[in-house]
């Protein structure tokens, strides 16, 4: 592609490569007419041009331009225009600043319980108009997650999306996604997926943001599958031996094995909310 002489896909120039993946290549960038000295205050995502890899990340890259131009949330990731070049699938979005729940998690071990809520409820937020709009984000995690240094989160990465009620959710699905935050009818081949699935990954990241790791941590696929569809989520209070019971009955909800039984998107936000005020004095920065 003409991005490796002229750094410039579309009518944007590329300033500095921000991130990559396995799908996919991010720059910093600023529209091609901008003055070279103003900052690069855009994020391109490039798909990823690899023989094997291209349709697929390219399918990928379709389906979030899809999403993202069509929910609209504060929390959500914000894609400004959807196209090609030569070929190749690429999506602008505003550059966001801050750091991943991910690289916070590997930096500082673990949140403290208000930061942790926080951060959930906000997400909860971005969920909450993904499902009114008729969609299932599909791989909640903390590396999916954006903090500014204000403390605003946005959920990014739509890629995994999938439109609720359609083939894509009933049985014989795809299993997509990140194992470790995956729920378990995500995993059976008989259960149709609905808007719980988030709900259970999110549950997954808030115990992971809480405790410092995820509650079943196996490199064995099998293992694993049987974890999320069987064994009970290990108490995080044996870690956290302040955590307010009240917030692990919340994760309990949000992992439970039967999907009918998880909060709503909207129900979380309220709950969260109410523990946030509850612990408010707890919050950091």
């Amino acid at each position: 592609m003409r991005r490796s002489t002229t750094a410039r896909v579309g009518q944007w120039d590329l300033v500095e490569r921000i991130g990559t993946g396995q799908w996919s290549e991010v720059y910093a960038a600023r529209p091609h007419d901008c003055p070279r000295d103003r900052p690069a205050d855009y994020a391109v995502k490039i798909a990823c041009s690899h023989p094997s890899l291209a349709a697929t990340c390219g399918q990928l890259l379709q389906r979030e331009g899809s999403v993202a131009t069509r929910v609209s949330d504060p929390h959500l990731i914000t894609v400004l225009e959807a196209s090609q070049d030569h070929g190749t699938c690429y999506l602008v979005m505003p550059r966001l600043h801050g750091s991943t729940v991910r690289g916070a998690l590997d930096a500082r071990g673990r949140l403290s319980t208000a930061h942790a809520l926080w951060v959930a409820r906000q997400v909860a937020q971005a969920l909450a108009a993904l499902h009114r709009a008729g969609w299932l984000h599909g791989d909640v995690k903390p590396g999916n997650i954006m903090v500014a240094p204000t403390g605003h989160a946005t959920l990014f990465d739509l890629g995994f999306a999938v439109k609720l009620a359609s083939p894509e959710c009933q049985s014989k699905k795809v299993i997509r996604g990140t194992m470790a935050y995956t729920a378990p009818e995500v995993i059976s081949s008989t259960a149709a997926l609905d808007q719980s699935a988030d709900i259970y990954s999110l549950g997954i990241t808030l115990y992971e943001m809480l405790t410092g790791h995820v509650p079943f941590a196996t490199d064995d696929p099998d293992i694993l599958f049987r974890a999320h569809r069987q064994r009970p989520v290990p108490n995080p209070r044996r870690v956290v031996p302040g955590l307010a019971r009240q917030v692990h009955a919340l994760i309990c909800r949000m992992l439970a094995k039967q999907s009918l039984r998880r909060p709503t998107a909207a129900e979380l936000i309220w709950h969260l909310a109410e523990l946030e005020i509850e612990l408010f004095d707890d919050r950091v920065a």
